[in-house]
């Protein structure tokens, strides 16, 4: 099930209302807009809100995006929480709801040893018959993996990982140490499609992908196909989308970009709260000056 994800997967953003509800319609159209133009679907990660949302919200986000997607591309979903018995009731949710994988971010709020992490994860492999994958995300979390500890996960049947870390050193590591060869490894960025791809990344959760999927997919192809020179041009064009969206929190330039090409994007989740038009204007200016068509 694991050769499925490949390619770039954006982490979708959730998109509320005003009154801070899930917005369905908007949600619905968004991941139509994605489906049509990328390789799968991240849901419930950081940009999706997953864990500032109630444990009903995500498996409601869980059910539209699965059901909207009706099997063209993967959807993972994001079940990882502060509480082991909640990551694990997501789990089992999402596995019944259609998803491909799931992927868990190592319990937060406490300084978990490596065991405690070791143990956290042999469980829900363990109970989960679907693929498992460790969200290595220290920023958010606290928490650092050590190479040592995937070695042991692998061995337990963890099916891969999603590399937030923004440390390519890391992802050098898991390649040489843990190896590729049956260990998915995904990056956790569009900023290192070159060199993780070409180097035996399968795929990347690309933020950026949320509001321009089209040059992001462009990225991976070139890079996959070996079209090195046209990668590296892409590659810098890529890292200055990103600069733009982060004139202001990631998430919130993801929804400004959204709104820039005609998707409704809401609101995001409370207590974050939309910038004001000179921001707006701000992003509009700087893609203008890239010459990015909206």
């Amino acid at each position: 099930m694991t050769k499925n994800i490949r390619g770039i997967i954006p982490p979708v953003v959730t998109i509320f209302n005003a009154d801070g509800k899930v917005d369905e319609a908007g949600y619905r159209n968004l991941v139509e807009f994605l489906t049509e133009k990328v390789h799968g679907l991240f849901v419930c990660g950081t940009y999706g809100a997953g864990p500032a949302m109630t444990l009903e919200e995500r498996k409601r986000v869980t059910e539209i995006a699965i059901d909207q997607v009706k099997g063209r591309i993967p959807v993972i979903v994001h079940v990882g929480a502060a509480c082991p018995e909640d990551t694990l009731d997501l789990a089992l949710h999402a596995k019944n709801a259609g998803a491909v994988a799931v992927a868990s971010v190592a319990p937060f709020y406490y300084k978990y040893k490596q065991a405690d992490i070791i143990r956290f994860f042999n469980e829900l492999i363990s109970k989960v018959d679907i693929p498992v994958f460790l969200y290595n995300n220290p920023k958010t979390t606290g928490l650092e993996i050590e190479i040592e500890t995937l070695k042991e996960l692998k061995k337990l049947g963890l099916a891969g990982i999603k590399d937030s870390t923004f440390d390519l050193s890391y992802f050098y590591r898991v390649k040489t140490e843990v190896g590729l060869d049956d260990f998915v490894y995904v990056s956790g960025t569009e900023a290192f499609i070159i060199p993780t791809i070409p180097l035996g990344a399968s795929a990347a959760i690309c933020g950026l992908a949320n509001a321009f999927p089209e040059i992001v997919v462009e990225l991976y192809e070139a890079a996959i196909n070996k079209e090195y020179e046209k990668a590296f041009e892409l590659q810098e064009r890529v890292n200055a989308l990103r600069q733009v969206q982060h004139l202001t929190d990631s998430i919130l330039g993801i929804h400004i970009m959204l709104k820039f090409r005609g998707i409704n994007s809401g609101y995001p989740k409370k207590p974050l709260a939309l910038p004001g038009n000179d921001v707006e204007e701000r992003i509009k200016a700087a893609l203008k000056n890239l010459d990015v068509k909206l």
